[in-house]
């Protein structure tokens, strides 16, 4: 079995002054690799293909995460296929997302029947909307918000109040 590479990226942007450093470097972001030594983005799509699962760490509003993210999925998909997922959506709502993915929900209907995020149109539908072109299965990879809150207020025993049924759908 091929190594677990887990791949943590930094960005670095400065949405200010320009500094003389930014000047002559203009990529929005820099990549480092497990050691903290910077990687460039071709080594690193050449690393992450030999691995059977990335993960892609970001900050939720960051759109230059987003961005990337798009672009080495897309590059990725360009040597393999692929299973893409995203904790933006819950479990619950991976119905309304295939729906959308087959073409049999408008983006409007997405947005009506799964709970969307407010950053979705810019930052996630991109992602959505290249597995839907491309037919990769997208997976939503978060919690139901109800078990979310149920463990919250009465800790992980609360779920033992769950019926079978429910656990297994």
């Amino acid at each position: 079995m091929k190594k677990f590479l887990f791949t943590i990226l930094f960005f670095a942007a400065s949405f200010g002054t320009a500094s003389p450093l930014l000047a002559q470097h203009k990529s929005p972001y820099t990549l480092f690799d497990a050691n903290g030594k910077k990687v460039s983005y071709a080594k690193m799509i050449r690393k992450l293909k030999e691995q059977d699962i990335v993960l892609f760490g970001e900050y939720h509003n960051n759109a230059i995460a987003h961005w990337l993210q798009l672009a080495v999925t897309k590059d990725l998909h360009a040597e393999r296929q692929m299973v893409l997922g995203a904790e933006m959506f819950e479990a619950d709502n991976q119905e309304p997302l295939n729906q959308y993915l087959a073409g049999k929900l408008s983006a409007k209907g997405l947005d009506s029947n799964a709970r969307l995020w407010k950053n979705y149109p810019t930052d996630y539908a991109p992602l959505v909307n290249y597995a839907k072109a491309n037919a990769i299965p997208f997976i939503a990879t978060n919690i139901p918000r109800k078990y979310a809150a149920m463990v919250n207020k009465g800790g992980f025993t609360k779920l033992d109040s769950i019926p079978a049924e429910e656990k297994n759908g």
